[in-house]
Formats: structure tokens, C-alpha cells, sequence
């Protein structure tokens, strides 16, 4: 089951050689699977596994870019179905998009 967390997660480590060298960066606690004084690991640890995997693993940063802009942009939660639907039962919300009615006029 993956989410828009899981793109957006990723996007800390390009912006500098080493993750761990970013000063806010929370890949160590991530990868140590321990909370910090800052950092809660457990939400991101549920929805990746095993964080240096998660990390090693090819990804188009384009296309999750695109994604986060795209939900943004409309407001809604990006992930798999099977995400959305479980959001969706957690919060008692339609989160999932619906199909267009056609507009009169």
C-alpha cells in the first residue's frame, strides 16, 4: 500500500549527497527505526518497511513530483486504491475521485 507519503519522503534525500548529511534530515532516525527528539518513525516505517531499501529503490522523480502537484492542486490524497479506501474508512470521508457529472448550461 503506497501514498503520497512514500513520494514525498524520498525527495529529502536528493537534496544533498548523503541524506544524513542534511541537518534536518530524518533518515537517521528512519534508518535506526527509533524516534528522535523530532522525528516520529513509525507512520513512514508502516507504509515502506525497511527505510534503506525504501531509499534504494528506483523511482521516477519526475512523475512523483507530478503526482504531489496534481493532488495538491485538486486537494486530494494520491496512493493505491487500496490506500485511499482505507483512509476513506478510517476518516469516514470520500476521498476517492468520483465520476464527473456532466454540467448543464
Amino acid at each position: 500500500m503506497r501514498c503520497a507519503t512514500s513520494a514525498s519522503i524520498r525527495f529529502v534525500p536528493t537534496l544533498v549527497e548523503h541524506a544524513a548529511d542534511w541537518r534536518w534530515s530524518s533518515v537517521g532516525a528512519h534508518r535506526a527505526g527509533r524516534d528522535d527528539r523530532v522525528d516520529r518513525v513509525a507512520p513512514a516505517l508502516e507504509r515502506v518497511g525497511n527505510f534503506a531499501t525504501f531509499l534504494a529503490e528506483d523511482f521516477d522523480q519526475d512523475e512523483a513530483w507530478l503526482a504531489l502537484r496534481r493532488a495538491k492542486s485538486i486537494g486530494r490524497p494520491i496512493g493505491d486504491a487500496e490506500w485511499i479506501a482505507a483512509l476513506e474508512a478510517r476518516t469516514g470521508c470520500s476521498l476517492a475521485p468520483g465520476r464527473r457529472e456532466p454540467t448543464m448550461g
